[in-house]
């Protein structure tokens, strides 16, 4: 018994030390493809160790795996919930990851995007739903985005000037908003 007790201690405390070695993310580094629920990290924000995730070429981010169907609120509703905290923000790092080609970015509370987003060139689809931009305040970093193809941002504040705007920067961009 003496013996198990030993060994299980032993196998604990090396887990419990291989774990602090791996970093946040260290599980995504090498893949191409990431999803990042921030509620099986127990976070409410996106951490600046998303700035590891170099080779990754399509990323979605949201608090939770919440499975299955999701009501979303009357566009009444929706445009209250955008003036309402918390608000939150993504790191600086996120504007580094230059091989993405899709990024999701949904349900994040988000009040801005990054000043170096416009460094995501290779950016083809970009999905903002559900957060509480405000897109006139974010137009000059959307429309560095030239090969953006596709945007959502139903559940933002976004009118028919900002979409209009969008469209002459970019004529090919489809736009989802309302």
């Amino acid at each position: 018994m003496r013996l198990l007790l030993i060994t299980l201690t032993v196998l604990v405390i090396s887990c419990t030390t291989r774990d602090k070695e791996n970093g946040l993310f260290d599980n995504l580094v090498d893949k191409e493809t990431a999803v990042v629920y921030l509620g099986q990290y127990n976070l409410d924000s996106v951490p600046s160790e998303i700035g590891k995730l170099k080779k990754v070429m399509s990323l979605y981010i949201t608090k939770d795996s919440t499975g299955g169907w999701a009501i979303y609120p009357s566009s009444s509703e929706l445009e209250q919930m955008t003036e309402v905290p918390p608000f939150r923000q993504l790191p600086k790092e996120l504007g580094e990851l230059t091989n993405l080609q899709n990024l999701g970015l949904v349900g994040l509370d988000l009040k801005e995007l990054p000043d170096n987003f416009g460094q995501l060139q290779n950016l083809d689809s970009l999905n903002l739903m559900m957060n509480k931009l405000t897109i006139s305040e974010e137009i000059g970093k959307l429309k560095e985005l030239k090969n953006l193809k596709y945007l959502a941002l139903f559940g933002n504040k976004v009118d028919s000037t900002d979409v209009s705007e969008l469209k002459k920067a970019n004529p090919n961009l489809v736009i989802a908003f309302d």
